[in-house]
């Protein structure tokens, strides 16, 4: 009797443990199903109907291909027939409705025990779902392109502004002159002689400098979005991140909408034009899509600055698009949620802007209604202390006082132009590399003031600067540095470490001018 109640006990225990497994499967996270030998389902868990979107007694009896996308059924065929072992692979599977997405699956064979050998009964099969993690995968491999991007802009940035700093130079000097010779021959010149010739290639040259300011306003606005210096923040000017970012966007906006812009005053706020470029330039792009192409004159998108009774700086961007519907509007700030089709977005935009403007203690909301648009509003802190641009009204040239100027750099038309600008001021002497300036100074050569090349490939300006400090103190304080965009990390800690003036790629010679005058006083 004892033997039996024995028996009665295990059997009781093994019939718990078996509901035990099942209730785990069937709640288990993962899909589950079990096939028999002949490849038919013979059980689905509850992950499986979540996943498949069949219902479990539509899936019974079905065959496993049904799951598989047809490109990858041979694979997972031959894994069937070869597996005793467990067997785990990437491949396409396939909802009810016909969409394919990734899975990671799991094929594990099932035997039955027999005295002499085990006899095969079927497989498990365990799905994954691997749409999500394949999404953040893409993503971050976006992210570290998009970053890759940054980089080469910042170069490219940095060797356009070489030639167009000399090109730049060279048209404003010629214009210069041709405007000088040009108003001597003007009084005897009837029209037809050498007068009427230079004002037509004065004409010109005007044009050919409206073209490369158009050039340097690109470049840039390019620098804006290139530059590595997130971390650091500061007094920011929020019209010229506005206007840096439209520019960046109006290939997108010209096409969809007019663009207004309703700049009120806003005080400086605290960030950097970086991170801020970026948030303008999302919410610029985003009002610019939800606007279709070809209908410009109906719609528009308006860009409007403020200060609330606070003193925040307030900052609208509104669409006259298609708005956003209620049920998603909460979300679109949440990371990777997008409306956009597969490879128009990242689900990113907004969630990054929000990150960015929480972290500099502001905000971004939206207003929207159907059919009617949308309105993005930033609100953003005062800066603590008001930045200026550095520069002070010109002095009329008649009252340069000039000096010995030292122009260090080793593009030669840079010298060029930077000598025939700057001659008629400074007695200029020039230097083409880093050493030969040095060897100018360890002769007993000095300066009033030094301009200097920041990246130059065998010495750099930086270089310069630690050997001045050791060679001539005083001659290092007089040193401007001139840069066509800081973009390594050395660069950028240099200039954060030096109080030395700074002036950039490509030149604007009246407020380089004004900045050379006003550190000669």
């Amino acid at each position: 009797m004892a033997t039996v109640r024995t028996s009665d006990l295990l059997v009781s225990r093994l019939e718990e443990q078996v509901r035990e497994l099942r209730a785990a499967l069937e709640d288990a996270a993962e899909a589950i199903c079990r096939i028999d030998l002949a490849g038919r389902v013979l059980s689905v868990n509850r992950a499986f109907v979540r996943l498949g979107g069949r219902g479990a007694a539509d899936a019974v009896g079905r065959s496993w291909e049904d799951l598989v996308a047809p490109l990858d059924r041979p694979v997972v065929a031959a894994d069937l027939a070869a597996s005793a072992e467990k067997v785990e692979r990437e491949v396409r599977g396939l909802r009810e409705d016909g969409t394919v997405f990734e899975m990671q699956l799991t094929i594990v064979p099932v035997f039955d025990a027999h005295p002499s050998r085990p006899v095969a009964k079927g497989h498990y099969f365990f799905i994954r779902d691997l749409t999500e993690r394949k999404r953040m995968e893409n993503q971050l491999i976006f992210a570290g392109r998009m970053a890759a991007v940054g980089t080469l802009a910042a170069g490219v940035a940095h060797e356009i502004n070489n030639p167009l700093a000399y090109i730049v130079a060279n048209i404003d000097f010629a214009r210069h002159q041709i405007t000088t010779v040009a108003s001597r021959l003007s009084r005897s010149d009837a029209g037809g002689g050498p007068g009427h010739v230079l004002d037509e290639t004065g004409e010109a040259l005007t044009e050919a400098r409206q073209g490369a300011e158009r050039v340097r306003n690109i470049v840039r606005d390019l620098r804006v979005f290139a530059r590595g210096d997130e971390d650091q923040s500061g007094p920011v000017a929020v019209r010229r991140v506005l206007d840096s970012s439209i520019n960046i966007a109006w290939n997108e906006i010209r096409h969809r909408a007019r663009l207004v812009k309703d700049y009120g005053d806003t005080p400086m706020v605290e960030g950097n034009e970086s991170r801020l470029g970026q948030v303008f330039l999302n919410l610029l792009l985003n009002a610019a899509h939800a606007i279709p192409e070809g209908e410009t004159e109906r719609n528009e998108i308006r860009v409007s600055t403020r200060t609330d009774a606070r003193g925040y700086a307030i900052i609208e961007v509104r669409d006259s698009g298609m708005g956003i519907p209620l049920e998603i509007r909460e979300r679109i700030f949440d990371p990777f949620f997008t409306t956009k089709s597969a490879g128009e977005g990242t689900g990113l935009g907004l969630w990054i802007c929000s990150g960015i403007l929480s972290a500099l203690g502001g905000e971004v909301r939206v207003d929207s209604e159907i059919g009617r648009g949308s309105t993005f509003r930033v609100t953003l802190p005062p800066a603590a202390v008001e930045a200026t641009n550095g520069f002070e009204a010109p002095t009329p040239d008649g009252e340069a006082q000039g000096g010995r100027l030292l122009i260090i750099d080793d593009e030669q038309m840079i010298l060029g132009a930077l000598r025939r600008s700057l001659s008629g001021e400074y007695n200029v002497t020039c230097a083409s590399d880093g050493r030969r300036a040095l060897e100018r100074l360890r002769a007993g050569d000095r300066y009033d003031l030094i301009l200097c090349d920041l990246m130059m490939p065998e010495m750099t300006g930086m270089d310069v600067f630690a050997a001045m400090e050791k060679l001539a103190p005083d001659q290092a304080e007089r040193m401007v540095f001139v840069t066509g965009g800081a973009f390594t990390t050395r660069a950028r800690e240099f200039l954060e470490r030096v109080p030395n003036a700074r002036v950039e790629k490509p030149i604007d010679f009246q407020n380089l001018r004004v900045l050379l005058r006003n550190l000669r006083r």
